[in-house]
């Protein structure tokens, strides 16, 4: 296992990723890692840029391999990762990279939207509470993307949708792009970060690891006011 690495790319002012390491991969449900943290499923078309993600989320620059053949991923890759704030302390979680889709010389099992193996994971992991949803900044929404927005919709979990690349884009068309996206899913546009692993964009910023804090907060916030004496999400600084 790789020995965890602190970083200091996300804004010391929020939540920035304090440690992140790889834990196992799994070919099936059954050989996953115990379901002790909460898990964030990451996936997208081949070649969207999971992996320079990853490492571009924990600030490391080889934590997840990237490969120039698109479709190698074919197993469940299990990350762990701290999240820690100045003011809130620390938030562990689990980062699950899933097999991407969509290429076609890829084998059927890793281009099927989903396979035994990514559909057991999403429909009966206890441990998932959302998706960070990967489109490329220079493509169109895919019929795979809307499925997997109903998928996670069925389930009552939320999505995140990172828009990769988008160095590639000027100022202007990264806002007309995340627009065009959060229009074509029906999503609040706020809902839809724009990202760059080359440059840091949405990572830098706190971004990413401040989304996911507050969705994870949120959810935790909620199950406490259920219980005797919960009490509200703090205030965000």
């Amino acid at each position: 296992m790789a020995a965890p690495s602190k970083t200091e790319r996300n804004s010391p002012g929020g939540w920035r990723v304090a440690s992140a390491s790889f834990e196992r991969s799994a070919d099936k449900l059954g050989a996953a890692p115990p379901g002790d943290l909460p898990e964030i499923a990451v996936t997208g078309r081949s070649n969207v840029g999971k992996s320079s993600l990853l490492n571009a989320f924990a600030g490391q620059r080889a934590l997840a391999r990237v490969s120039g053949t698109p479709g190698r991923t074919q197993l469940l890759n299990f990350f762990r990762a701290t999240l820690r704030h100045p003011r809130h302390g620390d938030l562990g979680l689990r980062w699950v990279d899933l097999p991407g889709y969509g290429y076609a010389a890829a084998p059927q099992a890793v281009r099927a939207s989903f396979g035994p193996m990514i559909e057991g994971y999403l429909r009966k992991r206890e441990a998932l509470k959302g998706l960070v949803l990967l489109i490329d900044a220079r493509r169109e929404v895919s019929e795979y993307d809307h499925a997997l927005l109903d998928f996670m919709a069925d389930r009552a979990l939320w999505t995140i949708v990172a828009v990769t690349k988008a160095d590639k884009l000027s100022k202007g068309e990264r806002g007309m792009v995340t627009a065009g996206i959060a229009r074509a899913l029906q999503l609040p546009r706020g809902q839809v970060l724009v990202t760059s692993a080359t440059s840091g964009l949405g990572f830098s910023d706190g971004g990413l690891a401040e989304a996911l804090a507050r969705r994870l907060r949120a959810e935790t916030a909620e199950g406490a006011e259920e219980a005797p004496g919960g009490s509200d999400l703090p205030e965000e600084t």
